[in-house]
C-alpha cells in the first residue's frame, strides 16, 4: 500500500509539474543550478578528503619513521657501549675477583662507554651471582637480579648477543632492561652488562619527536606494553593489536578515531607503535556535511529567487501568445499581440500577427469568391427559363420535323436538348470527353446555322478523356470563336486541342478568322466584369476556374501570327489525373 500511495504521489506531482511551462522551467532551472552543486560539492569534500588524508598519512609515516629511528640509533649505542664493556679484560677481571682495587679504571670505562646515551638510560654492571657492583645510578647499586632465570639467564645463554627484555623494577615500575654477558679475552662468564631504561629515559630519548595529541607505545614481541607515553598512556594498545593480530584483522586500522603506525625495531623484538589524532573524524565529516548542507540551502534559495524571476520572464510572453489564440480560436481574427522584444519570442509574436492578417484576408477572399459564384450561379439559374419547359419544346420540334422531312431542325432540336439537358444538371464537373461532346453538339448546331461555312475538328490525348472539369468551359470559348471570329469570314476553321503538361491540363481553342485586336486582349486581361461588355463567356469561364483552382490558373487569349485567335485554358491535375482543387474551394 505505501508504494502505491508512493507512486501516486510521484504520478501526481509530475502531472502538476508538466501542466505548467513555467513550473517545468522553475524545476529545469532548479535541478541544473542546485544538484550540480551538490555534487560538485561532495566530490570536493571527498577528494578534500583523500588529499588531505594522504598529507597527513605521509607526515604520520614520516613522524613513525623519525620515532623509529630515534629508537634504533639509541638502541645501537646500547649495543655499541656493551660491545666495549663485555670485551674489555679490565671489566672482567673485576667482576671476577670482585676487587675495587681498581674501581677508579672500571668506572671510567663504565661512563665513557656510555657517553653518548648515559643520559636515556641507567648502566650497570653485575657479577656472575647477580649482584650490582657497578652502576651510573645510586638507586641500583647492590641490586641482585636473579641469574637462574629471566634476562640474566638468558645473556648467559647466548654470551655474544645483547638481550632486550621488559621487568619490573624493584618497585613494580615496567622497565626495558638490555643485558650481555661480559666474558673479556676468555670465553666465561665473569658477570653481567645491564642497562636499563625506565619511562623518564624514554621521555628523554623521544623528546621533540610527537606533539601533545599523539601517543607513543613500545611493545615487546608479545605486543605487551613496556612503555607508553602521551595519549597512549592508559591505553590498552597492546591488547588491541594482538586482538587484531590474532583475528587477522589489519594493524593499522583506525581504532578511537585515531591513526595507528605499528614499526618493527630491527631485531630487537620489540615494536613501535605511534598513534594520532585521524584527521576526518565522524564529527569533522559531520561538520563538512552540515556546511554543505546550508550552502546547499542558501543555493536552493537564491535558485529558487532567480529561478522564479527567469522563469516569468521567459514564460510571460508564452501566456499573451496563448491568451491571443485563445481569441482566435473564438473568432477574433482582429486579434494584434503588442510585444516589442528583440529575441525569438519578439519574432513569434510578429509571426502571429502576420498569420492572423492573412486568415483575416483569406477569410474575406473567401466570402468574396463564394459571393461571386453564388452571383454566377444565379444568373446561369435565372438564364435556364423554366429549362424543363424548353425541353420538352424542342423534343416536341424534333418529331415535328422529323415528320416534315426537315432534318437540319431535327438535328438542331436534338443537339440543343443534349446540350440543355447537361446544363440543367446538379453536376458542377463532367469528364471532359463528355464535355467535348457537348462542344461538338454546339459545332453541329452552329454549322446548320451558318450553312457550314466553317469547319470544327478537336484532338484530345486519350490520357486526358477521363480528366473531371467544371461542365461548359470549352463551349463558350468555341461560341466566341463562331460569333466574334468567323462570323463576317466565308470560310474558316475551329481546332480544340487537349493535353497534359507536367502536372497541369492545358486545352487550346484557335481559329484562323479575323483574331483579336490588343484592345481585346487587354480587357479580358482586366478581371473587371463591368469591362468585358460582349465577353461574358469568357468572363463566366475564367471567373469559374479561378474560383475552383485559385488566381493563378483560368484562361488566356493571344493573336496568332498567321492570323486568328487562341484561347488556352489551364487546369491543375494531381497525381491521379484527376482536377486539384485550390485549398481555398477545398474548404
Amino acid at each position: 500500500m505505501g508504494g502505491a500511495h508512493g507512486r501516486k504521489r510521484r504520478w501526481i506531482m509530475k502531472n502538476f509539474i508538466q501542466r505548467s511551462f513555467r513550473r517545468e522551467l522553475l524545476v529545469s532551472f532548479l535541478a541544473v543550478s542546485v544538484l550540480p552543486l551538490i555534487v560538485c560539492c561532495v566530490f570536493l569534500i571527498q577528494m578534500f578528503k583523500v588529499k588531505v588524508g594522504r598529507d597527513f598519512e605521509k607526515k604520520d609515516m614520516e613522524l613513525a619513521g623519525a620515532v623509529e629511528q630515534q629508537l634504533m640509533t639509541l638502541f645501537d649505542a646500547y649495543h655499541d657501549a656493551a660491545e666495549e664493556l663485555c670485551t674489555d679484560p679490565l671489566v672482567a677481571e673485576a667482576l671476577e675477583k670482585e676487587s675495587f682495587g681498581k674501581k677508579n679504571e672500571v668506572y671510567r670505562s663504565l661512563y665513557g662507554a656510555t657517553a653518548a646515551c648515559r643520559e636515556m638510560a641507567g648502566f650497570h654492571l653485575y657479577n656472575a651471582g647477580g649482584s650490582c657492583l657497578y652502576s651510573t645510578g645510586n638507586r641500583t647499586y647492590g641490586q641482585t637480579l636473579p641469574v637462574y632465570w629471566g634476562i640474566l639467564r638468558e645473556a648467559h645463554a647466548h654470551p655474544n648477543d645483547l638481550i632486550i627484555r621488559s621487568d619490573l623494577e624493584i618497585g613494580g615500575d615496567e622497565v626495558l632492561r638490555f643485558a650481555r654477558a661480559v666474558t673479556g679475552n676468555s670465553e666465561e662468564c665473569s658477570g653481567y652488562f645491564v642497562a636499563t631504561m625506565t619511562a623518564e629515559h624514554f621521555a628523554k630519548a623521544l623528546s621533540g619527536t610527537y606533539s601533545g595529541q599523539d601517543g607513543i607505545c613500545i611493545l615487546n614481541g608479545f605486543l605487551e606494553t613496556v612503555y607508553s607515553v602521551g595519549t597512549a598512556s592508559g591505553e590498552t594498545v597492546g591488547d588491541v593489536l594482538r586482538n587484531r593480530f590474532l583475528q587477522g584483522e589489519p594493524l593499522t586500522e583506525v581504532w578511537n578515531n585515531n591513526s595507528i603506525y605499528v614499526s618493527k625495531l630491527g631485531d630487537t623484538g620489540l615494536y613501535s607503535v605511534l598513534i594520532r589524532p585521524h584527521v576526518f573524524t565522524s564529527d569533522t565529516t559531520r561538520s563538512m556535511y552540515t556546511v554543505l548542507f546550508f550552502m546547499a540551502a542558501g543555493s536552493f534559495l537564491l535558485s529558487v529567487g532567480v529561478a522564479v524571476g527567469i522563469s516569468s520572464f521567459l514564460s510571460k510572453p508564452i501566456h499573451v501568445l496563448h491568451d491571443a489564440m485563445d481569441e482566435v480560436q473564438e473568432g477574433n481574427l482582429d486579434t494584434h499581440v503588442d510585444m516589442e522584444r528583440p529575441d525569438e519570442f519578439g519574432e513569434l509574436a510578429e509571426n502571429f500577427n502576420i498569420m492572423t492578417k492573412r486568415i483575416s484576408s483569406y477569410m474575406e477572399e473567401r466570402v468574396r469568391r463564394e459571393k461571386e459564384l453564388n452571383e454566377t450561379q444565379i444568373a446561369m439559374m435565372q438564364s435556364q427559363l423554366n429549362p424543363h419547359f424548353l425541353y420538352n419544346t424542342l423534343d416536341t420540334m424534333k418529331w415535328v420535323a422529323k415528320a416534315n422531312h426537315i432534318p437540319e431542325i431535327a438535328t438542331m432540336a436534338a443537339k440543343l436538348a443534349k446540350i440543355l439537358r447537361t446544363s440543367i444538371s446538379s453536376a458542377q464537373f463532367i469528364t471532359l470527353r463528355e464535355e467535348m461532346t457537348l462542344v461538338e453538339s454546339y459545332a453541329k448546331i452552329q454549322k446548320i446555322r451558318f450553312n457550314g461555312k466553317f469547319d470544327f475538328h478537336y484532338e484530345i490525348d486519350p490520357e486526358t478523356e477521363e480528366i473531371l472539369v467544371p461542365k461548359l468551359i470549352v463551349q463558350p470559348i468555341v461560341e466566341n470563336a463562331v460569333i466574334h471570329g468567323l462570323a463576317d469570314a466565308d470560310e474558316g476553321h475551329i481546332f480544340v486541342r487537349a493535353y497534359l503538361e507536367r502536372k497541369e491540363l492545358v486545352i487550346e481553342v484557335s481559329d484562323d478568322g479575323c483574331g483579336i485586336s490588343d484592345e481585346v486582349i487587354r480587357r479580358l486581361g482586366n478581371r473587371d466584369k463591368e469591362q468585358k461588355n460582349g465577353h461574358i463567356g469568357f468572363y463566366n469561364v475564367d471567373t469559374i476556374i479561378r474560383l475552383h483552382y485559385g488566381k493563378d490558373y483560368g484562361l488566356r487569349a493571344e493573336r496568332l501570327a498567321a492570323g486568328g485567335t487562341k484561347v488556352t485554358i489551364r487546369i491543375p491535375v494531381n497525381g491521379s489525373g484527376q482536377p486539384a482543387p485550390s485549398m481555398e474551394n477545398r474548404s
